[in-house]
Formats: C-alpha cells, sequence, structure tokens
C-alpha cells in the first residue's frame, strides 16, 4: 500500500480524502541574501495560519502540500509547528528553487551530493529535525535550464529512484517542461512521477496533453488567483477530459503565505476550490467521480511512495 510521508509522520494514502497539493505556508521571495532570510517569531505563524487550516479542515480537506523549497524560505520549524497546532497533515519539500535564488552551499555541490542530500531529507529528516520531506520541489528558468537547474534536475532524478518520491517543478514553459522529462527519461524516472506545476501558463494545451499523456501530471494551481477566470480551468479540465487525460491532472491554489519581513501581510486562503470553483464545475457537467479523481485520487497517486 502507498503512502504520503508528512510532517507529522507517515500516512497511508488510502487513509486521505480530499488535498491540496500546491500551496504556501511560509515563504520569503527576498532570497538567501535579505536579512532576516527565512527567520520569524513561530508563535506569531502559527498564529497567523492556524485559521486558514481550520477553515479548510471544516471543508473536509485532508492534507496540504507545502510547495515551498530551498532559496524561497523553506521553514520546517514553522511548518511543522503549523502542523502540530492545527493536527493537520502537511507535506514539506526538499529541493531548490532556480538561480538565482539557489543557496550558495548547494551550488558548489556534485550532482552526487545533491542527490545524497535531497535522499537525506527524504529518509532521515530536514535539518537534524527528524522531520521528512515528502517529495521534491524545483524550478526551472523560463528561458530554459541553466547548468545548474540541470544538475538539479539529474540530482532529483537520482533520489526520486532511490526513494520513490515524486520531483515537482515550478516550469512555465511547455518546451522546457518537455526538456526535464526528456532528462528524468535518461535518469531512469518515469513521467508518472513527474509533476509540471504551473502547466495552465503553457498556452499550447496539446502540448500539455503530450505530456500528460507520458504520464506527466498536469498542475493547474492557480484557482481563484486574481485575473484568472474558472472558466479558463474549466476549459482546460474539459480538454483534459476529452483527450482521455483525467487521470493526470491536479488543481490547487498557489496561495498562502506568511513574508518573513511583513509578518502582518494578507494572507490568500486556501478555501476557494471548494467553496466556489468545485460549485462551478459541477454545473458546468462534472459529476462526482470526476471531482473525486480530481481532488482526492490524482494528487494522492502523485505523491504516495
Amino acid at each position: 500500500m502507498g503512502f504520503i510521508m508528512t510532517v507529522l509522520g507517515s500516512i497511508p494514502s488510502s487513509g486521505l480524502g480530499m488535498i491540496l497539493p500546491h500551496e504556501h505556508l511560509f515563504t520569503d521571495l527576498r532570497g538567501p541574501a535579505a536579512e532576516g532570510y527565512a527567520q520569524a517569531d513561530i508563535a506569531h505563524v502559527v498564529e497567523r495560519l492556524r485559521p486558514y487550516i481550520e477553515e479548510i479542515k471544516a471543508l473536509r480537506v485532508t492534507a496540504l502540500v507545502e510547495a515551498t523549497p530551498l532559496g524561497v524560505g523553506r521553514n520546517i520549524h514553522a511548518v511543522r509547528a503549523v502542523a502540530e497546532a492545527a493536527d493537520f497533515p502537511i507535506v514539506a519539500a526538499t529541493g531548490a528553487y532556480r538561480e538565482p535564488f539557489v543557496p550558495a552551499e548547494l551550488r558548489a555541490l556534485s550532482q552526487a551530493a545533491l542527490a545524497e542530500w535531497m535522499v537525506r531529507e527524504l529518509t532521515e529528516g530536514i535539518e537534524g529535525t527528524g522531520v521528512r520531506a515528502g517529495f521534491i520541489k524545483l524550478c526551472a528558468t523560463d528561458e530554459g535550464l541553466t547548468p545548474l537547474e540541470e544538475r538539479l534536475l539529474r540530482a532529483a532524478a537520482q533520489a526520486s529512484r532511490a526513494t520513490g518520491a515524486a520531483i515537482a517543478s515550478h516550469t512555465k514553459r511547455g518546451a522546457v517542461a518537455l526538456r526535464q522529462v526528456e532528462i528524468l527519461a535518461e535518469e531512469g524516472v518515469e513521467a508518472r512521477r513527474f509533476i509540471w506545476v504551473h502547466a495552465h501558463c503553457e498556452p499550447d494545451v496539446e502540448l500539455q496533453l503530450r505530456l500528460a499523456r507520458r504520464g506527466v501530471f498536469l498542475e493547474y494551481d492557480a484557482i481563484g488567483q486574481p485575473g484568472l477566470a474558472d472558466e479558463l480551468f474549466i476549459g482546460l479540465l474539459r480538454r483534459a477530459w476529452d483527450a482521455h487525460c483525467s487521470a493526470r491532472v491536479l488543481l490547487s491554489h498557489d496561495a498562502g503565505y506568511y513574508r518573513p519581513g511583513e509578518p502582518n501581510a494578507p494572507i490568500r486562503g486556501f478555501g476557494y476550490l471548494m467553496q466556489a470553483f468545485l460549485p462551478k464545475l459541477r454545473q458546468a457537467g462534472f459529476d462526482e467521480t470526476a471531482i473525486r479523481t480530481l481532488v482526492e485520487d490524482n494528487p494522492k497517486h502523485a505523491f504516495q511512495w
């Protein structure tokens, strides 16, 4: 039986229901060189974030994937504290963001050393906490992978082969996602272990579906974001269904998050998908089986080991 690794420990995937596969609880986009980078009063972080977790628990969400890797402020102490306070499973990431955000200590590592670091965080724990990462999160520059980003991807492939963990990548261009899948194939990783984060940003829907047919998960993760109409995502879902790719789509908000340096800045909650989007999806003709596939079955298959 497969399981999903959370900061509270491993959970059989069969014991989970609805999962949000791409959200952020604690993120620092100022970069590693910023003063006070990724630091905050943990009690204040919990105070700010716990109500948003309690809200989605009431909406029958059973787990959330925290998609912040190194380079953009991952703070495993804050994430664990929120999970413990709300008694709610949260999946944390190993891996690193794109250039120029990759921390200096990672830039100097070989591919083998990067893979060893990822495996250690997946199997032993992050930063000596004993809290294990549940997946690998990377990022690609829009114009194409830099040599460092390719080294990180190949290292992630080694770590995925060793552990079974999924690899998710912030990738906005389909041509770059295609290259990533080709590299993973060279490294012996099946496309079904790859999650194309922000796939909706690629305007060529046929390219999206081409990769989905190879097994890639298409993550449409801007549900409810200002400026993006729900109809856009409903149209993408219709195309996926018509192409028999319904099992390769993930839905989330890419919302949150607590900002170090701006501790009282607004936080966008995680309830829109359940409160507004799924009712529209039902009105558009998607039945309960289709909705369960999207918000329960597909995230389990994407993230389970």
